[in-house]
This record gives structure tokens, sequence and C-alpha cells, in this order.
């Protein structure tokens, strides 16, 4: 593959990352409304759902332990002894593997009890499909294990532009695996296409981080060290998981078709807010760097900008979330098998999982801050803590709101955690967070939403739409001017290089 220069900075790596998402996020839209008209909310996707939890959730903690804990170390040595990084990178994603190829073993011997586990509520017969189709996924974690552990060594060395790219190829292949063999294998067509999409994503990754790693690891490759810090973060992460067990086994007392409701909501969550994540990937590549060079000033000022543009993008888009799910759903997912019903079922869990817009960017970045510091008893202790809390308001919410009430359990947590995090973080004297810009978007957003809310009563529905949507997006293009200006900018200064 024909080498790629780099990204140099936090805003050419977002716009890097961010032109790739469009178009990978693009795909993805179309890749859900074909899941949605091909299968709707039906048992067995639940069934399928189930079963990619433990196998991509599982996996994704300790990758996403290594990866995170990885940028750091690597900086640092780096900074020492540039062949010696390699050699780390290397050990790391040996040794990551043999991790992870034991999970899978795990997954292929006893699938019926990880369902259980993981769906106490579900029928013998709905547990026995989703054991079947977890024996498929038993390959998963090894795939998508050095997916993370590639992905963290492309964003360490700012190749930011080579990780955009071969994230393209997921959705290129799963979508044609999707509509080709779903006559044949119904729902488990999306675990092939899951399965062979991020096999082609890792292949991308090695051609274009393949002199960035070496498997020759010799000694004093620190693979010790960062599999010891990784612990906390595995075990705050394995407690993550917990609650997400506990939220499949209440949501599993529920008639069928909640568990998809959630999925589908949570996925449309995480594609409408792709520019927020695209920033924080570039963002703590150059907060770990500046916590190694122990800038405290200009580790404040990163915290502070990290936080103050996801908050710009983030506030308008909760606000438009929260009034606009049900026509969103219906216009992306009501198709074929997903019909009204359906619709209802989705943008009630959407509206549950709103306030993670503005809540989860915040929440990651604290805990990023901890994490390139090395210090993760912090983050270890507000995901016990967490437990106890989503249970309480898992078993609070359920009956009188639903799977809706599951989703608003999941938001009040992370509300709970990132109000933690921020007071650990000014006890340390990083006074960071940006109060009168968060008032001021507040007000605005809380205005806009009301009005919007009026004009529902006042107007007809299309007059309701063009006006609704019309005032959020004025709302969003003054929040984010910033923003929106200095990407216009970085856009045209690498044009006028060229």
């Amino acid at each position: 593959m024909k080498r790629i220069p780099r990204s140099t900075s936090v805003a050419a790596g977002t716009i890097a990352i961010l032109t790739f998402s469009i178009l990978s996020k693009g795909m993805g839209f179309f890749r859900e409304m074909l899941v949605a008209g091909l299968f709707g909310t039906s048992a067995n996707l639940d069934a399928v759902f189930v079963a990619m939890t433990p196998a991509t959730t599982l996996s994704g903690i300790i990758a996403g332990a290594l990866a995170a804990i990885f940028v750091p170390v690597y900086h640092s040595i780096r900074k020492e002894d540039p062949e010696r990084s390699r050699r780390y990178a290397g050990a790391v994603l040996i040794s990551g593997s043999l991790v992870f190829l034991t999970m899978g073993v795990v997954f292929l011997l006893i699938p019926e009890l990880v369902i259980k586990l993981f769906a106490p509520g579900f029928s013998d017969e709905v547990v026995a499909y989703a054991a079947r189709k977890l024996r498929y996924l038993s390959i998963y974690p090894l795939i998508g294990g050095i997916e993370s552990i590639l992905g963290a060594i492309l964003k360490s060395n700012r190749r930011f532009i080579q990780y955009g790219i071969s994230q393209l190829f997921f959705n290129v292949i799963a979508i044609p695996v999707i509509f080709f063999t779903a006559p044949f294998l119904s729902e488990a067509s999306y675990i092939l296409a899951w399965i062979l999409g991020n096999a082609i994503t890792v292949l991308a990754y090695l051609l274009q981080s393949r002199e960035l790693f070496t498997l020759r690891i010799g000694r004093g490759t620190s693979i010790v060290e960062t599999l010891y810090l990784s612990l906390p973060l595995i075990f705050s992460g394995s407690l993550g998981v917990i609650n997400n067990m506990v939220d499949k086994a209440f949501v599993s007392l529920l008639p069928p078709g909640r568990v998809a409701s959630l999925q589908y909501a949570h996925t449309l969550l995480g594609l409408i807010t792709f520019t927020i994540s695209a920033f924080q990937m570039t963002a703590y590549t150059e907060l770990s760097e500046l916590i190694v060079a122990d800038d405290k000033d200009r580790v404040k000022e990163r915290l502070r900008k990290t936080v103050t543009t996801s908050l710009n993008i983030s506030l308008p888009l909760a606000a438009w979330i929260i009034m606009m799910a049900e026509p969103l759903v219906r216009i992306i997912y009501q198709r074929g098998e997903f019909d009204s019903n359906s619709t209802s079922l989705v943008s009630m869990a959407l509206i549950g999982y709103g306030a993670l817009i503005v809540l989860s960017p915040i929440s990651h970045t604290c805990s990023s801050y901890f994490t390139a510091r090395k210090r993760l008893k912090a983050i270890t202790t507000v995901s016990v803590f967490s437990i106890f809390l989503n249970a309480f308001f898992d078993w609070l919410m359920l009956e009188p709101f639903g799977h809706a009430g599951i989703a608003a359990s999941t938001s009040i947590v992370v509300l709970n955690a990132t109000i933690i995090y921020v007071l650990l973080i000014r006890r340390e004297g990083l006074n960071f967070m940006p109060y009168k810009r968060i008032i001021k978007l507040v007000g605005f957003s809380i205005a806009v939403y009301l009005v919007v809310l009026l004009l529902r009563f006042k107007t007809g529905t299309t007059l309701w739409l063009l006006l609704g949507n019309g005032l959020f997006f004025s709302l969003f293009f003054i929040s984010a001017k910033s923003e929106i200006r200095a990407i216009s900018s970085k856009i045209m200064s690498l044009f006028k290089r060229k």
C-alpha cells in the first residue's frame, strides 16, 4: 500500500479521521437501515446481539485497556529509544494475541454458560440459538484485539490518515456480505459480516503499521509494566461488563425486541456523535505526550480545549436528538420488518441515551487523563461504585419506563462518574471545566428545545420538522462556530500547500 503522510496536529488528525468517518458512518447508516429492513426487532436478532455482546465487549475491555495504556508507555520509551519502542509494540501485539486467543477458546467450549450469564431471562430455545452464534464468534476476540492494538500503534505515531482510511474497509465488506447472505443465513449474516469486515480492517492496519513494530522483541520491552498497568483498566472495564450484564438481565424480562431496540439506539448514537469521537482520538495522543513532557499548564489547556470543543458540538446535538428521536428513527429504520412499533421502541431508547451525547465525551476525557498519568485507582473506584448505582436505577426505572428506563439509567450512572472524575482532577490543581460556557450552552439549548416543542403543537408535521430542524442546526452552527472555522481554515491551508 502506498505510504500516506502522517498528520502532525490535533486539528489535522481530526480532519483526517473525520473525513473518513463521514464516509464510513454514511455506509454505517446504510448498513443499519439494511439490517432493520431485513430483520426488524425480532427475537432472533435479540439473540444475535446478545451473542455478540460477550465476544465484542469482553475482548474490547482487554484490547481497550492494552491500547489505552500502550500510548503513554510507548511515548515514554520512544522518547529515549525509538528502536526499543518498535520492540515494545511487537511485544504488546504478541502478548495480547495470546490473551485474545484464549478468550476465543472459552467462547467455543462453553457458549451456553456465557449466554445465560448475559441474558438469564431468555428461553432455552433462544439461549441455544445464541450459543450457536457465539461459537461462530469465537474467532472475533483475536481479530478485534489485534485491530485495537494496531490502531493504537498508528494513533501513537499520529498516523491518523492511515487509521481513518483503514476503517472504511469494514463497511465496504460488511454491507454486501449482509445483503447477499441474509437469504441463506438470516440474522447470522450480521455475524459473518462483522467477522469478515474486521478481518479486512486488520489487514489494512498491518500494511500501514508494519514498520512501526517488530516481532523480535528481545529484552527490556516493558511488556510487564504494560500488563501490570492494564490490570486496573481491565478490572474497571470488567465492572462495565457487569453493568451491561445487569442491563441485559433486566431487559430480557421484557417482551421480545427490547434488546434489539437498545442496540439500534446505541448504534445510531455512535453514528451521530462520530465527530466528537474523532476529535477525542487525536486529542488523547497529544494529552499523553504533554503528560510525558510534564507540562502541567499545557495539560490543563488541552483538557479545557477538549471538553469545550466536545460541549460545543454535543449539547446542541443532544437537544436535537431528544426532540427529533421519533422522526429520525422513522426515516432511517422504518421499512420492511421494521414497523411503527419498532420505531417507537428505538426512539424511546434513544431519548433515554440522549444525555450520553454530552456526558460521555467529558467522562472519556477525564479517564484518559488518569490513564495517561498511569494513575488508575480513580477509574477502578468509580467503576465499582457505578455497578451498584446502575443496578439500583435499573431496578427503579424498569417497571415505569421499561427498556427506556434502562437506557436512562445508563445516562444517570455516567453523569455520576463524570462528576466524580472532574472533582478528582480539580483536587490535583487542574480546574479545566468551562462552567460559564456550559451554562450559556445549556440555556440556549433549553430555549430552542422549548420553542420547537411549542411549534410541535402549533404547526403541522412537515412545517414543524422544517422549522425545528432549522432552529437546531442554527444553534449547532452558532455553538460550534469556532470549531467549524478552525477545521475550514485547516482544510484551506492544506489545499494551499498543494
